[in-house]
């Protein structure tokens, strides 16, 4: 013990407690009222590949978490707002990225005052599998199975944002429509799985001529959409012819037998005006496809002032 009636050792807990906290699989660190630690267990070095050293008993726990989150690349912001919730006297949790060895983990920080008063104790859990698990499900709700891109609900989202901030900062935004020409055909005579080829392999041309920023979503069908942010109608039909002329050249295999088929695509143009909502841009969009459509398929059309939808 030293003279403020903190033990000295880092590791100082009673035999029973030792074996316990010793064997968890979480970094615990014990903490008076004042915030200084009054004992960590093992695993708070183990866990994070840290030197018994690092901390130290009596050490303030401010302190802690900036010795840990330069071990561990930690978001400063992250840390700012963990850091004013520690004296709050009910408990919390926050989640960390962190990275160890240059590899991405998660770690769950958790505050829990203790009953009678006397401190708190504080938690450090490794959640990176169960947060790559929580990513992974979230990207496939997210995406098509098929074709990789994003489903209708996902893409309609990210619409919605996209308009917004379109309207705010007053910037160009561009909606296509595109249908595949003539799917039903190739369902009924190559079968489905000749089908899910054309899908996969439109939309794998897609993502090459499509920029960083851009977002391609399947709606449902042969229907897809892309959303080109900070571009203007022009622009965004020479994109689209790009795109048309790319998939009408590009032969594809249906079957095992590298049996080739050529398919075509209908697209439809529209550039978002001041008042247009998500419901006025698509409506113009498919108005715009619909045009693109009836004049023989296989081309683009842009929504214009004398079109009745637009």
């Amino acid at each position: 013990m030293n003279r403020d009636g903190l033990a000295t050792d880092p590791f100082s807990l009673t035999d029973f407690h030792s074996i316990i906290l010793n064997n968890v699989p979480h970094g615990i660190v014990m903490m008076d009222n004042h915030h200084r630690a009054l004992a960590f267990n093992r695993p708070m070095f183990n866990l994070f590949h840290l030197p018994p050293d690092t901390f130290s008993i009596g050490m303030d726990f401010r302190d802690v978490l900036q010795i840990w989150a330069r071990c561990t690349g930690q978001n400063s912001e992250m840390l700012e707002h963990a850091i004013r919730r520690l004296g709050m006297p009910e408990p919390f949790s926050v989640e960390f990225p962190q990275a160890i060895f240059g590899k991405q983990h998660w770690c769950l920080l958790t505050h829990t005052p203790l009953s009678d008063g006397s401190g708190f104790v504080r938690t450090f859990t490794d959640i990176t599998e169960r947060k790559h698990l929580e990513l992974e499900l979230d990207r496939l709700s997210r995406t098509d199975a098929i074709t990789g891109v994003m489903l209708r609900r996902a893409f309609e989202q990210r619409l919605i944002e996209e308009i917004e901030r379109a309207h705010r900062f007053n910037h160009p935004l561009t909606l296509l429509m595109v249908d595949i020409d003539h799917f039903k055909r190739i369902n009924d005579t190559w079968g489905h799985h000749a089908g899910d080829v054309a899908l996969h392999s439109f939309a794998s041309i897609c993502q090459q001529i499509c920029r960083s920023h851009d977002l391609v979503g399947r709606l449902g069908g042969d229907e897809f959409a892309l959303l080109l942010p900070e571009t203007e109608s022009d622009a965004a039909m020479v994109m689209a012819e790009r795109l048309r002329e790319a998939v009408a050249r590009h032969p594809i295999d249906l079957d095992d037998l590298r049996r080739r088929e050529r398919i075509t695509v209908s697209i439809g143009v529209a550039q978002l005006r001041a008042l247009d909502s998500v419901n006025e841009l698509i409506k113009k969009a498919d108005g715009a496809l619909y045009e693109a459509k009836a004049a023989g398929r296989n081309g683009v059309a842009k929504c214009c002032r004398f079109h009745a939808f637009c």
